[in-house]
């Protein structure tokens, strides 16, 4: 099925879906927040804000509620996956791209790391794990969606090849083992807690069924948004509640409640999943206009996988110097720590967005992208004139 039919496939619905046609910008400003708040949730968990404050306190509610709140941006990021890749056609050259970029990067922070910080050394490994990041597992995201990869074009062809009721249906049958994971408590199904290629393909083929339908028309943001933070306030009770009735007394440490109350904050979460989609549903059909602000939006889009390889590097995610800057948040009152949590996730993202969008300034300057298209395209065109033979 070609682009064209894909934009005037008609379905039995009665016209239910808003049908999102074209690039998306909303989408666009929806991959920069996901990468934002993947900055944020580091910044709170890594960075140790969490662990410094006290237990229970107004600082440490506060941090678990953010931690939660930013939870779900791995999810997200796999949504727009499906979102942006359903209707595009496999070019090898992409993925080749994106090898470069990451090997680029973690290199580079692997020269510079040491000189900005004294006593710090790049050990033989991370210096391997740069030239192969695939190889040495150097960025879970990078090998499980090296596997999803390829696999993309079956799926993409797939979906496309079935009704809308079977695509709604192969999306509950994926997101079920979340639902008995609650049940038992163990992930039966060889998701890794979210850390896998198949949880990738889950989500992508959920964010891949949007693209092709459009939003259902019951999805306007004043359902959304409150969705989204109910969503979030149930997995944040989960693991506050407990923690309170073990603090007075009226509850045990070896109850199952009390130790499964972090089960809703991980990326197979339902809750995780429902405050994604609402996401993606509420950016998806924002409407952004202004040629400026399009092309601002398209240049730190493009920046986001660059933004993640900075900051979870060996070289930058064991560089202390750099994690120590935050702890000292936690001391702060409620209200300025929120507003310092904010404003340090915002700075450091624009910082790193920087450091990408230079990088690829950089392959445009030294025509890499136009050599990674010629060396990729001539493979592909080697490959088919085989096969006509």
């Amino acid at each position: 099925m070609n682009a064209l039919e894909d934009k005037t496939r008609v379905e039995s619905s009665g016209g239910e879906c808003v049908r999102s046609v074209g690039r998306n910008m909303g989408v666009e400003l929806f991959r920069v927040v996901s990468m934002l708040l993947v900055v944020l949730l580091h910044i709170v968990g890594r960075g140790g804000v969490l662990s410094a404050t006290e237990p229970l306190s107004a600082q440490y509610k506060i941090a678990v509620f953010v931690q939660v709140l930013t939870y779900c941006s791995v999810n997200c990021y796999a949504l727009i996956s499906g979102f942006a890749n359903v209707n595009a056609g496999f070019k090898f050259r992409r993925f080749v791209h994106l090898w470069l970029e990451t090997v680029f990067l973690i290199t580079f922070l692997n020269i510079v790391t040491p000189l900005l910080s004294d006593g710090f050394t790049i050990t033989r490994e991370w210096w391997l794990n740069g030239f192969f990041p695939l190889a040495k597992r150097e960025l879970w995201y990078l090998c499980a969606y090296f596997f999803m990869y390829p696999l993309m074009l079956l799926i993409n062809h797939g979906l496309h090849a079935t009704r809308q009721w079977q695509h709604i249906v192969v999306i509950v049958l994926l997101q079920m083992p979340t639902l008995f994971r609650l049940i038992d408590g163990q992930d039966n199904y060889a998701l890794s807690g979210g850390y896998s290629a198949m949880w990738l393909i889950c989500l992508y083929v959920m964010g891949a069924y949007f693209r092709i339908y459009g939003a259902p028309r019951w999805a306007k943001w004043y359902v959304t948004l409150p969705v989204f933070f109910i969503s979030c306030g149930i997995a944040f009770l989960a693991k506050i509640v407990p923690e309170e009735r073990l603090l007075a007394g009226q509850m045990e440490s070896v109850s199952a409640w009390y130790e499964n109350r972090e089960m809703l904050i991980s990326y197979l979460s339902p809750c995780m999943v429902v405050m994604s989609l609402m996401l993606l549903l509420f950016f998806m059909q924002l409407k952004i206009n202004g040629k400026a602000v399009r092309r601002i939006l398209s240049e730190f889009g493009r920046a986001t996988w660059g933004v993640f390889v900075i900051h979870v590097c060996s070289a930058v995610w064991y560089l202390d110097d750099f994690w120590d800057l935050f702890p000292a948040i936690a001391d702060k009152s409620p209200l300025w720590m929120s507003v310092s949590l904010v404003a340090s996730a915002l700075l450091w993202y624009f910082i790193f967005s920087l450091l990408s969008i230079g990088r690829a300034y950089l392959f445009k300057l030294c025509r890499a992208d136009r050599a990674v298209e010629c060396i990729a395209d001539g493979v592909a065109a080697r490959l088919e004139r085989g096969r006509r033979v």
